[in-house]
């Protein structure tokens, strides 16, 4: 495996703090267009079927890119006993001082996702959210898998690379993310396959995304719209497999026997 590019994981680390220290200015109006489709809600239809199927009581989890720390948020109020990291110190910062009452407190802590110090198969879970497509992906897969308990699975919900309308809006709004991030494409979600015993993956949104404008309405009609939509996308998918590269997000489940 290649060296670390050191200073790549410098630009993301600059990139995020910056995001950070400007209350995410530059990806306002992006994040409210989008809201529904990244829902982590039990209604969700990327992550309502993962919430179905896990009982986190107990368990140990890893939020990797916890970000600010919503999503280690939600996994605590599921009982899970959560370590969330994050490239960026003001990023893990945020975390670390609003964490709420009333929930099995994570542990926040500014780590590289590519070699994050913790123990091997420290984890019965590990977590992302648009995480892995910042990352150099191999490496990335080799820590996750090292990270995991026999038996361990981990979640990623990803943005993928061929969506017409997903390229034009990153073309058109290049200071809302970072020089190095690059949506996954089908041949990296399968190169999984070199680092775990079982991958699975489910594609989501190609009509959908035609929803994005009805945020500026109402976020609640907006959610049931896109939930409707992506139950005709899964038809398109099952009657048109190839279709699936032109997805706007993927949930990727990486598991070890």
């Amino acid at each position: 495996m290649k060296k670390v590019d050191k200073q790549r994981i410098d630009r993301e680390r600059e990139f995020h703090n910056s995001l950070a220290e400007s209350s995410f200015d530059s990806r306002r109006l992006i994040n409210r267009l989008s809201s529904s489709f990244y829902s982590k809600s039990e209604r969700s239809p990327i992550w309502g079927p993962v919430w179905k199927q896990l009982e986190l009581q107990g368990k140990h989890v890893l939020d990797y890119g916890c970000g600010d720390g919503r999503f280690s948020f939600e996994l605590a109020r599921h009982g899970a006993l959560v370590q969330g990291i994050d490239i960026s110190e003001s990023l893990v910062q945020m975390a670390t001082l609003t964490i709420p009452d009333g929930i099995p407190r994570p542990t926040f802590s500014v780590r590289d996702a590519h070699a994050t110090g913790f123990p091997k198969a420290s984890f019965d879970y590990v977590f992302g959210n648009g995480i892995l497509h910042h990352l150099e992906l191999e490496r990335a897969y080799s820590e996750i898998a090292r990270l995991l308990r026999p038996g361990g699975r981990a979640f990623f919900m990803e943005a993928m690379a061929h969506h017409p309308l997903a390229i034009l809006i990153r073309n058109a709004t290049p200071a809302a993310r970072s020089v190095d991030e690059k949506p996954m494409s089908m041949h990296e979600i399968d190169t999984a396959g070199r680092f775990f015993d079982h991958i699975r993956h489910k594609e989501h949104y190609v009509v959908a995304v035609v929803a994005a404008p009805i945020h500026l309405v109402s976020e609640t009609a907006a959610f049931w719209t896109v939930k409707k939509l992506d139950q005709i996308d899964q038809k398109i998918f099952r009657r048109f497999p190839r279709m699936k590269r032109y997805a706007w997000q993927c949930m990727l489940e990486l598991a070890k026997a």
